[in-house]
């Protein structure tokens, strides 16, 4: 069996996302069903109930106001946010394993999406630039393919690393070519079993190579592009292919980003970000 072939078989055996999530998540899509049938049915699920307000109450989702009920932090953060929390219960158990193969401790990936959702906000906003409301939820899964890849990264990333280095290539062009699929590719793979919607497939699996992402697709693609290598240079994800990544000179040019736009933003994410992985029980250290 080809190296591809047996990742995505690899892939396909990954758990589905949990029934009751995925159904609310089809049904917050559906503007035609009631919020308060929304609220009745999380609150079905004490945990995903636990997570909703655990990070509907952290200072980045909510601020000062507390938030008691799930149907509070629906009207108080909206649609889009009860979604994105959604999204973040349902994949961070899959997320918290180390990953060896990209020398990422148990959790480090967690941080790594997280971080790069909150940049990729911030950055839209130091740029005064308008983002889709799913541009955060993008950031949450724009490495997702590393869950499925770590294993078999693991058994090759000499060889990946020695083929960066002495082809000057990227660590996902050299990813590919060693494994026949990179960790962009696996994690569009994925989403698509999960039934997931273009507008977020697409931007992820385009996140190293922006210039593909064409049409409405291309504003997101070149933010999270480069909130994730911004995300990276704080220290935060920077496992063996962390430093082998560059911006997209045309995703920087198409923003207008200058290092004083990416300065204050860094200033402000480490101002937050504690703030957030607080309400986040990840097991730091462990193996």
């Amino acid at each position: 069996m080809a190296k591809k072939e047996e990742i995505l078989k690899k892939l396909e055996e990954i758990p589905a996302l949990p029934t009751n999530a995925s159904s609310i998540l089809q049904k917050i899509q559906n503007h035609e069903i009631p919020l308060t049938d929304i609220a009745k049915e999380i609150q079905t699920d004490p945990i995903l109930t636990s997570n909703i307000l655990k990070l509907a109450n952290s200072a980045y989702f909510a601020g000062p106001k507390r938030i008691s009920t799930v149907k509070e932090a629906i009207v108080m953060l909206g649609v889009n946010r009860v979604y994105q929390i959604i999204i973040a219960s349902a994949i961070f158990p899959l997320a918290l394993k180390p990953l060896k193969g990209y020398d990422l401790p148990a959790g480090e990936l967690v941080r790594h999406l997280v971080g790069t959702a909150v940049i990729s906000e911030l950055l839209g906003k130091e740029l005064n630039v308008i983002l889709p409301p799913y541009t955060f939820t993008v950031g949450l899964l724009h490495d997702i393919g590393k869950i499925a890849l770590g294993t078999f990264l693991e058994a090759e990333v000499k060889l990946i690393i020695e083929k960066a280095y002495n082809e000057k290539m990227s660590f996902e062009q050299a990813e590919k070519e060693v494994l026949g699929i990179d960790h962009a590719e696996a994690g569009a793979f994925l989403m698509k079993e999960w039934h997931f919607p273009d507008n977020l497939i697409i931007p992820v699996l385009y996140h190293h190579d922006p210039d593909k992402a064409l049409g409405e697709y291309q504003l997101v693609t070149d933010i999270v592009h480069i909130a994730s290598n911004i995300c990276i240079e704080c220290g935060i994800g920077a496992g063996v292919d962390g430093l082998n990544y560059n911006n997209n000179p045309q995703s920087v040019d198409r923003l207008g980003i200058t290092s004083q736009n990416v300065e204050k933003v860094i200033c402000q994410f480490l101002s937050e970000f504690n703030s957030i992985m607080e309400n986040i029980e990840i097991p730091i250290g462990r193996e």
